[in-house]
């Protein structure tokens, strides 16, 4: 595991907590830290510990629950947990009228009260999953063959990708929401044995920052078209594999998500596709994904 340096976890603090550490870093992610909030009204002692500001639960325990969520961000999280959300994102602990992806149900679940508890649609806990006949209609239909019985709409099922022969784990809620999203042949053609590149880019009228990967021995020059479109290289990493590189671009993704930072751009606005690798620069920079890249590369393989 990587050691975190002082420097590194102060701007972590600064960034993802909006808090001011007023002593040196402890040197444990569950230490408590005395640092002060810096949410405009706030400004009280606080004493949190980096592993739940990293897991995006907020600094100030007195203020982060208010704290204001992007309503992008706030949508793909919902969707992650099961739910397709009907009408603007009314804050964080109001009823949020949305649909069930496991059988449509329509529900006003809370976002504060999903992101902790992990929300379930309240029908389907009372009268099961779903159709398990439709569930894997819908998985076939999107290309994919199951190996296992179904569960539930937000458990990876595990299944074979009739397009690559590879064995994956999609989420049922994802494939209904996302259709064929296989992440071994979804990247353009991308072989997880062959070479491949982990890329980095930005774009300025976008207002954008990008992570991806791309074969390096494939026909088309992912690289070259983003760029075509726009798009600039901020730094690349070569892998030998394919698989090496969706690997430490999964870590970077997750640990995003879990600090609520959701797709920042649309399926229209990329019609050639990644946009759900985007992020807006306000709130992540060029400099922060080269960071998390950095250190997802000292991560271990699982």
């Amino acid at each position: 595991m990587a050691v975190v340096t002082n420097d590194v976890a102060v701007a972590d603090m600064k960034q993802l907590g909006n808090a001011e550490p007023l002593e040196s870093y402890p040197g444990g992610a569950r230490k408590p830290w005395k640092c002060r909030c810096l949410n405009e009204g706030c400004g009280k002692t606080i004493y949190p510990n980096r592993n739940n500001v990293m897991n995006g639960q907020g600094a100030c325990k007195y203020c982060a629950p208010n704290a204001p969520v992007a309503p992008a961000a706030a949508a793909a999280a919902m969707l992650d947990h099961g739910f397709v959300t009907l009408v603007r994102f009314p804050g964080t602990g109001k009823p949020w009228l949305s649909k069930c992806t496991a059988a449509g149900h329509l529900v006003a679940p809370r976002y504060d009260n999903t992101m902790r508890r992990g929300g379930q649609c309240r029908f389907c806990i009372h009268r099961g999953p779903g159709d398990r006949k439709q569930a894997v209609a819908d998985m076939k239909a999107a290309g994919f063959t199951p190996l296992e019985p179904y569960r539930n709409v937000s458990t990876p099922w595990t299944s074979l990708c009739n397009g690559c022969g590879t064995i994956v784990s999609p989420k049922l809620n994802n494939v209904r929401t996302r259709g064929r999203c296989c992440p071994r042949c979804a990247k353009y053609g991308l072989n997880p044995a062959a070479p491949a590149w982990l890329y980095v880019m930005t774009h300025v009228a976008f207002g954008a920052v990008k992570i991806g990967i791309t074969g390096r021995e494939t026909r088309e020059d992912r690289i070259a078209r983003l760029q075509g479109s726009g798009w600039a290289v901020v730094r690349t990493w070569p892998f030998d594999t394919g698989a090496a590189a969706y690997r430490i671009e999964q870590i970077v993704l997750k640990r995003l998500r879990a600090q609520g930072h959701g797709p920042y751009l649309t399926a229209e606005r990329m019609p050639a596709g990644g946009w759900t690798e985007t992020f807006g620069v306000t709130v992540v920079t060029a400099d922060t994904l080269c960071r998390l890249v950095s250190e997802a590369l000292t991560e271990p393989p699982v």
